[in-house]
């Protein structure tokens, strides 16, 4: 019989918490009303009213015609005129055999210049696929090579890279004094910077 004084007691004093919090609530929200979208009222407050002065209206839609494929065509190979031709990742693997002898791993990492500024560069790193140590299996390989290429692709480098590959004359190296990556800066605006 005490257990259920009890739960009675504790019932109603819950309800009456309750009831009392939500008119706490109720009451600390002020109530907002919309702007009327209607015509303005004669009177009515002027945060009811309509703003008076010229609307902006829709500009009539031209009747144009739009530009037959031939046209399009044309635009979107005109446009396409000054870029690269992309590089995939067997071009690129196949640049590093060529150059080194053998088939480095490469990154694109992003550095400081000498004058402080940031850059991207391409990296020919010092582990080779075939080397014991080497992290990668061969087909996670040809994935990095693949991602990297399409990087370089996309940036419009790859023209660069083809050339710069072929004339470098570092070599990338570990021996007693560290590791040596071979650095190539990639020539990007500086937009394209921010996206990596």
């Amino acid at each position: 019989c005490n257990g259920v004084r009890s739960f009675r007691a504790r019932a109603s004093t819950m309800s009456a918490l309750l009831q009392r919090t939500r008119l706490r609530v109720g009451a600390a929200r002020p109530r907002t009303i919309p702007p009327c979208r209607g015509p303005a009222r004669a009177g009515a407050p002027a945060r009811f009213q309509r703003p008076r002065g010229r609307v902006a209206r829709a500009a009539p839609e031209d009747d144009r015609e739009e530009p037959s494929r031939d046209e399009l065509i044309a635009k979107l190979n005109k446009s396409l005129e000054g870029l690269d031709e992309p590089m995939d990742g067997e071009e690129l693997k196949s640049l590093v055999m060529e150059r080194w002898g053998r088939a480095y791993d490469t990154r694109i990492c992003r550095r400081r210049d000498g004058l402080g500024a940031m850059r991207l560069y391409l990296q020919v790193m010092w582990k080779y696929l075939g080397q014991r140590s080497f992290p990668m299996t061969e087909e996670r390989y040809d994935e990095q090579l693949g991602a990297v290429a399409e990087l370089i692709s996309e940036w419009g480098c790859a023209d660069q890279i083809r050339k710069e590959i072929a004339e470098c004359e570092k070599n990338p190296v570990l021996d007693t004094t560290g590791a040596n990556a071979v650095m190539i800066a990639l020539d990007i605006q500086d937009g394209q910077l921010g996206d990596f």
